[in-house]
C-alpha cells in the first residue's frame, strides 16, 4: 500500500552523523512521557480516576513531556502507539479494530472525508475545542467539516514549496518553479519519493488553481511537465535519503517545505523554503475521535488538549520534525527565531498573506492515473 506523503516522509528519517540524529529519530510504540509545568486550561478538570484513553499517532507525541500535563491534569492515562506507516493503514486500523483498540487517531486531513462517509470516525462539537484561537483558514478547514457539522481538528501543518540551498541560490532566484528546470541545475534536484505533493505544486506550475481536480487535458500537460522535470532530478528516495544526500551537499533543490527545512536551518544547514510564485501545496494531521469508542468522554478530554496551546507550543519545535501549528496562542508562546523560522511572525495576517497561495493537499479522483503517471516518471 502506498504511503501517505507526510506518513511516508515522517516515519522513514532515520539518524545519521551528517544530520542531528536526535533531531529526526523516529520511536516506536508506546512510552512514558516526561514532565511539563505547562498548564491546559481549556481542558475541563475531572477527579482523578483510573482511567485511559488509547491513541494512534504519528510522530512527535512521545517525546517527553508532551502529553505528562494532560495526564496529571485528567487522571486519563494515556496508551500511547506511534504509527509508521500510512494514513490509510492507521484509518483501516481504526476501523478493524474492537471498539477501543483505538479511541483517537491523527491521519492527514484528506482522508477524513472518506473516514466520515464510512462511519469511522465521531461528530464533534465545535465549541468543545478552541477554534476561536485558530487561524480561521485552519478552524474553517473544508475536509474536516461536512454539512455544517465537525469531525477533526487540525493540529499541526506545513506546506510544500521550494527548499534550497541559500548559499547557492537567492530567494529571488527561487521564487518560481522555473529555478527547477534551469539547465544548470541538471542532476541538483531530489525528491521525495510520493506523487501527491510534488504533482500537486507542478500543477500549480501549470496555472491549476485546483491542482488536484483537473479535466483530461490538465492531466496530460501536467504528465508532460513531470517527464520535462525528470532529466533534473537525480534522486527519488525516502525522506531519510533525501535529507542526508541535500545535508551531505550532492542535491541542492528539493519540493518541500518547513518541515524538512526548518529543523536543517537550526542544525546549522544552508538550507531555507519559500512558497514559489506559483503557489504550494499543505500537509497536514486531524485529530479525531472513533465513532465505536467506548471512551469518548477521555478522547474528547485529549482532543482538547492537543489542540490546545501547551501542546502545540511544543509540537512546533518537536524533535521528530518541525511544524506549523494552527492555535495562535501556541504560536505566540515560541521564541521569535523559532516563530520566524516556521512563517508565525505575523499571526494576525497570516491567513491572507502566507496561506493565500497554498492549495490542501488531497486525493484526487483519478487517483490511479496519478501513481501511474508518477511511476512512469520513476522509471524514465
Amino acid at each position: 500500500m502506498k504511503k501517505d506523503d507526510i506518513g511516508d516522509c515522517r516515519n522513514s528519517i532515520v539518524a545519521s552523523q551528517s544530520f542531528s540524529a536526535s533531531r529526526r529519530k523516529f520511536v516506536s510504540g508506546s512510552m512514558a512521557v516526561g514532565v511539563s509545568s505547562l498548564s491546559i486550561p481549556f481542558i475541563s478538570k475531572i477527579a482523578h480516576a483510573s482511567t485511559a484513553v488509547n491513541v494512534l499517532a504519528f510522530g512527535g507525541y512521545e517525546e517527553p513531556g508532551m502529553l505528562t500535563e494532560f495526564e496529571e491534569s485528567t487522571g486519563i492515562k494515556v496508551n500511547l502507539k506511534i504509527h509508521d506507516g500510512s494514513d490509510e493503514e492507521m484509518i483501516a486500523l481504526m476501523q478493524t479494530s474492537s471498539p477501543g483498540t483505538f479511541d483517537v487517531i491523527t491521519p492527514t486531513s484528506a482522508y477524513i472525508p472518506q473516514a466520515i462517509e464510512d462511519g469511522i470516525i465521531a461528530e464533534l462539537n465545535p465549541t468543545d475545542f478552541p477554534l476561536d484561537d485558530y487561524f480561521n483558514i485552519i478552524a474553517e478547514w473544508p475536509p474536516v467539516w461536512k454539512s455544517g457539522k465537525l469531525y477533526a481538528v487540525v493540529n499541526r501543518f506545513g506546506y510544500y514549496g521550494i527548499t534550497y540551498n541559500y548559499k547557492k541560490f537567492s530567494e529571488s532566484a527561487v521564487s518560481s518553479y522555473d529555478v527547477l528546470f534551469d539547465p544548470a541545475v541538471k542532476g541538483r534536484v531530489a525528491l521525495f519519493d510520493w506523487f501527491l505533493p510534488n504533482m500537486g505544486c507542478l500543477s500549480k506550475y501549470n496555472g491549476n488553481k485546483n491542482p488536484y481536480d483537473l479535466n483530461a487535458s490538465e492531466f496530460s500537460a501536467l504528465g508532460d511537465t513531470l517527464m520535462k522535470l525528470r532529466p533534473q532530478v537525480g534522486l527519488v528516495g525516502n525522506t531519510s535519503q533525501v535529507i542526508q544526500a541535500m545535508a551531505g551537499g550532492s542535491y541542492d533543490l528539493a519540493i518541500a517545505g518547513e518541515w524538512v527545512q526548518a529543523g536543517m536551518y537550526d542544525d546549522g544547514l544552508p538550507f531555507k523554503a519559500v512558497v514559489p510564485a506559483q503557489g504550494g501545496v499543505t500537509w497536514d494531521q486531524a485529530v479525531c475521535v472513533s465513532a465505536k469508542t467506548p471512551n469518548k468522554a477521555n478522547a474528547i478530554k485529549f482532543v482538547q488538549y492537543v489542540t490546545g496551546p501547551a501542546f502545540q507550543s511544543k509540537l512546533a519545535v518537536a524533535k521528530t520534525y518541525y511544524s506549523m501549528v494552527p492555535n495562535k496562542k501556541a504560536a505566540a508562546m515560541l521564541p521569535w527565531n523559532k516563530r520566524q523560522l516556521l512563517n508565525l511572525g505575523n499571526l494576525e495576517k497570516f491567513d491572507e498573506i502566507f496561506m493565500a497561495n497554498l492549495s490542501p493537499r488531497k486525493s484526487p479522483d483519478n487517483r490511479e492515473e496519478w501513481m501511474g503517471s508518477w511511476e512512469k516518471f520513476k522509471n524514465a
